[in-house]
Formats: structure tokens, sequence, C-alpha cells
């Protein structure tokens, strides 16, 4: 009967516990940056999101719906590639040892690799850049950017972005598609550090997905 009290005591207690570990950890010890413009709203800080705005992404199976989809991806990272750098494979060097060395380090991130192309109801785009670069992750998907509107992304993904900052470097969005971080693509180091903040980002996320649920509970005890 004791050993029962004190196993009904541990489960009521663990949430708890495991909150305030959390919270002392490095996972807030660590902040990172949002980008893009912010504006204080009287009581806290607007940070700049992609999630209103409208991306005409198009993968093999129509309209891609991985940018909205925050629940199945709640962190997603994303590189667009321009027209010209086709053949250019180093800008990607970085992703590409992940891709064919460390396969087991990447291969839960979901990533998108943009490229433009002229789209219409008729033509479907016929450019393999995942058989250019030879990726074989199904993770990593190709997609396609109508070339039309290819420029406006610089009032979108690159608003306001850091001046070194160029196509074919690596976005990270967050559940709220705030910009998180820039990674240049050509170096290992920084797909690396793409990788540790992206973990950083999802451990962030199931730390607050388990307070809510452990809340819902508590009320629903009550």
């Amino acid at each position: 009967m004791k050993n029962k009290k004190w196993l009904l005591l541990l489960i009521v207690l663990f949430p708890s516990v495991f909150w305030l570990i959390l919270e002392t950890s490095t996972i807030n010890s660590k902040k990172l940056p949002h980008y893009g413009p912010k504006h204080f709203n009287g009581h806290d800080t607007d940070y700049y999101s992609l999630g209103t705005i409208s991306f005409p992404i198009i993968s093999s199976n129509g309209i891609n719906s991985k940018l909205y989809d925050t629940v199945q991806y709640p962190i997603i990272a994303v590189t667009f590639i321009r027209e010209r750098y086709a053949n250019e494979n180093y800008r990607l060097e970085g992703l590409l040892d992940y891709t064919m060395h460390k396969r087991e380090d990447i291969d839960k991130i979901p990533f998108l690799i943009v490229y433009p192309k002229t789209i219409d109801t008729i033509a479907t785009p016929t450019f393999n850049l995942r058989d250019s670069l030879k990726i074989q992750l199904p993770n990593v998907e190709q997609c396609f950017w109508n070339i039309k509107s290819y420029d406006s992304l610089n009032v979108t993904f690159f608003k306001e972005k850091p001046i070194y900052i160029d196509y074919s470097f690596i976005v990270l969005l967050d559940k709220k598609r705030n910009i998180r971080g820039y990674y240049d693509g050509r170096y290992s180091a920084e797909v690396k550090r793409l990788l540790s903040e992206y973990k950083h980002l999802r451990i962030k996320e199931e730390k607050k997905l388990m307070i809510q649920e452990n809340e819902i509970k508590n009320e629903a005890s009550h």
C-alpha cells in the first residue's frame, strides 16, 4: 500500500519536476534569433511570420502543403536555387555531404529545395534537381516556384535579411513560420549548425506541447 502511494506521488510530481529541469536546462539558455522586421505591440514583440503568405510552391503531386502543415511539419528547412545556379552543386556542398555520408543525422528534418520554373496547367516541370544533386533521401523534396514571381522572395523569405545572405542559403522556419536561421549550404559546419538549431526548436516545441497537455489533464481532473 505504501509503495502504491509513493508511485502515485511520483506520477503526480513527474510533469512538474520535468518542467523544472527543462526550464533550467540548455533548452532555454540558448535563444535563437528572429529574422525580419519586428514590432512592439505594447505588450510583447511581434515577429515577422510567413504563416499568412500564399506560397506558389509546386511539387510533383500538386501544391506543396508542407509549409502550411505546422502539425506534421512544425519546423521545416527551405532553400531556393536560382536557375543559373542549377549546375553549381558546390552551393549545397555541405548539405550533399550530409545526404551522402551522414544520412542518419539529416533524415528527420523536412527539407524543401525550390527551383524556378515556368509552370502552367499544360507544361509539367521536367528538370530534376534531386537527380542532378544525387539526393535520394525522401525527406529532401524537390519543388518548383513560378519563375515569374521568383524575385518576390526578396520581400518574403529574405525580407530585411543580413547583407551576406543569398539565394541557396538554407532558411529555417519554426512552427509559427518565423524565420529562425539562415545557413550557408556550401559548408558542412553550417549544416551541422542547422541540425543543432532544428533539434533545439523541436525540443522547445515538444516541451510546450507537454505543458499544454499537462494543463488540460489537470483541468479535467478538477
